[in-house]
């Protein structure tokens, strides 16, 4: 799909995307952050991700409206509506395992600092391989065993002795949100493993965009469902948010983290249209540094030394990743090479 008209004219477009795609990502963390955190006090972090999801829904419609590209193709038979046991043998186990991540993560940062939540959520790596070997996407070598074991190392030394700057900074807080955060991490290996074999196999996700429009239905329900018996709709409704901020503004509040995220996926696809793996590797364990960053300067956030050669460990240890994927392409399966049927087995 050629995207270069969405670019201004002598532009790179792999520097373009890397900076909308850092703006978009650090603006939904400090946004999400501030919203869920003790600075505004909005503590519905499930019922709202819900509302962002239906955003996305909306955004994603309209996008499919206004630009063909993202349309399903021409030449095709399909209907935008598909049989309901499609949708819940294909769609609905990547929709749940996306709600589960998105909404445990959002729901840490009641509990936690933002360079914390960042720090632990890099443990993903991880559950993408461990659930690549149970789904026989992953071939399980020792290099493999090796690089899960360091970086397993690498987040318990982010953690350990890791003062939260929120609430009254009791390890309890801290025990909770990063128990939140590890359960986002378990569903973001899922839900990543199931995204992709979703765009690569499946006729009515071809990009995306489609992707987001099938999936976030699903995912707003389910959120919502849980939101209300975890959180309440009732006390949802009788929020002191609301008196504070009004009603116009608290509305606005909860629209725009679903636009930055909706912004964030474009961008996103269109880094993946030009970018090399190695590439998005190092932009990636740069944006993660440029989280941490902001949450020390914007929020107050600290670490120990340990903290930081955990951190340190943890990065070295995802570029050893790439490394080892690049070196063994040839030779080692992946999930673009894996039938969506082999994994509903």
């Amino acid at each position: 799909m050629a995207l270069t008209h969405l670019f201004p004219a002598n532009s790179n477009p792999i520097v373009f995307s890397i900076l909308a795609w850092y703006l978009f990502s650090l603006s939904i963390s400090l946004y999400n952050k501030w919203m869920f955190g003790p600075d505004l006090g909005f503590e519905f972090p499930v019922i709202i991700t819900s509302l962002h999801q239906m955003v996305l829904f909306i955004l994603s419609g309209s996008c499919l409206l206004l630009t063909p590209q993202f349309r399903l193709a021409h030449d095709s038979k399909l209907s935008y509506s598909m049989p309901w046991q499609m949708y819940v043998r294909t769609i609905l186990p990547c929709a749940l395992a996306s709600a589960a991540d998105i909404g445990a993560g959002n729901s840490s940062f009641r509990f936690i600092t933002l360079s914390l939540y960042t720090m632990v959520k890099s443990s993903s790596l991880v559950f993408v391989l461990l659930w690549g070997v149970a789904f026989k996407l992953e071939t399980l070598s020792t290099r493999l065993v090796l690089i899960v074991a360091i970086m397993t190392g690498g987040v318990v030394m982010m953690v350990y002795g890791h003062d939260s700057k929120d609430g009254d900074n009791r390890p309890t807080h801290i025990f909770i949100g990063c128990s939140l955060v590890l359960i986002s991490a378990v569903m973001s290996g899922l839900r990543w493993a199931l995204t992709q074999l979703l765009l690569k196999r499946h006729s009515h996700t071809q990009n995306p965009i489609l992707t987001i429009f099938y999936l976030s239905p699903a995912m707003s329900i389910a959120l919502f469902i849980t939101g209300g018996f975890l959180e309440g709709f009732g006390s949802f409704a009788a929020s002191k948010v609301w008196d504070i901020k009004g009603v116009p503004v608290t509305l606005c509040l909860l629209v725009i983290p679903g636009i930055l995220a909706f912004l964030m996926t474009l961008s996103e696809f269109i880094l993946l249209s030009y970018a090399s793996l190695l590439t998005l590797s190092i932009a990636g364990i740069f944006k993660e540094l440029l989280t941490i960053l902001l949450g020390h300067l914007v929020f107050g956030d600290s670490l120990s030394l340990i903290n930081g050669v955990g951190l340190l460990i943890t990065l070295l240890d995802i570029l050893w990743y790439n490394y080892y994927r690049l070196t063994e392409s040839s030779t080692v399966p992946t999930l673009t090479d894996v039938e969506l049927e082999e994994v509903n087995e």
